[in-house]
Protein backbone atom coordinates (compact mmCIF):
# COMPACT_ATOMS: atom_id res chain seq x y z
CA UNK A 1 0.00 0.00 0.00
CA UNK A 2 1.95 3.04 -1.13
CA UNK A 3 0.46 6.73 -0.12
CA UNK A 4 1.06 9.57 -2.31
CA UNK A 5 2.02 12.88 -1.63
CA UNK A 6 -1.43 14.32 -1.40
CA UNK A 7 -2.45 11.52 0.99
CA UNK A 8 0.52 11.84 3.10
CA UNK A 9 -0.42 15.86 3.60
CA UNK A 10 -3.62 15.43 3.88
CA UNK A 11 -3.08 12.92 7.11
CA UNK A 12 -0.55 15.46 8.34
CA UNK A 13 -3.01 18.08 8.13
CA UNK A 14 -5.83 15.79 9.89
CA UNK A 15 -3.67 14.91 12.85
CA UNK A 16 -2.33 18.17 13.57
CA UNK A 17 -5.80 19.12 14.55
CA UNK A 18 -6.37 16.53 16.60
CA UNK A 19 -6.94 17.45 20.72
CA UNK A 20 -5.37 15.40 22.99
CA UNK A 21 -8.43 13.58 23.83
CA UNK A 22 -8.68 12.54 20.49
CA UNK A 23 -4.69 11.40 20.64
CA UNK A 24 -5.49 9.37 23.47
CA UNK A 25 -8.25 7.53 22.04
CA UNK A 26 -6.04 7.35 19.02
CA UNK A 27 -3.10 6.01 20.64
CA UNK A 28 -5.13 3.89 23.51
CA UNK A 29 -7.18 2.51 20.07
CA UNK A 30 -3.86 1.28 18.42
CA UNK A 31 -2.29 -0.24 21.34
CA UNK A 32 -5.64 -2.44 22.15
CA UNK A 33 -5.74 -3.80 18.44
CA UNK A 34 -2.30 -4.36 18.64
CA UNK A 35 -1.87 -6.18 21.96
CA UNK A 36 -5.13 -8.41 20.86
CA UNK A 37 -3.50 -9.09 17.74
CA UNK A 38 0.03 -10.34 19.58
CA UNK A 39 -2.38 -11.88 22.09
CA UNK A 40 -3.90 -13.99 19.17
CA UNK A 41 -0.78 -14.20 17.38
CA UNK A 42 0.62 -16.36 20.55
CA UNK A 43 -2.25 -18.46 20.67
CA UNK A 44 -1.49 -19.78 17.70
CA UNK A 45 2.16 -20.32 17.48
CA UNK A 46 1.11 -22.24 21.16
CA UNK A 47 -1.48 -24.34 19.74
CA UNK A 48 -0.69 -25.07 15.96
CA UNK A 49 -2.96 -23.63 13.59
CA UNK A 50 -6.25 -24.35 13.98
Amino acid sequence: MSFTSTQIKNLKEKTAKLKAWQWFLLLYGVGFVTLVSASYGIKLLMTGLP
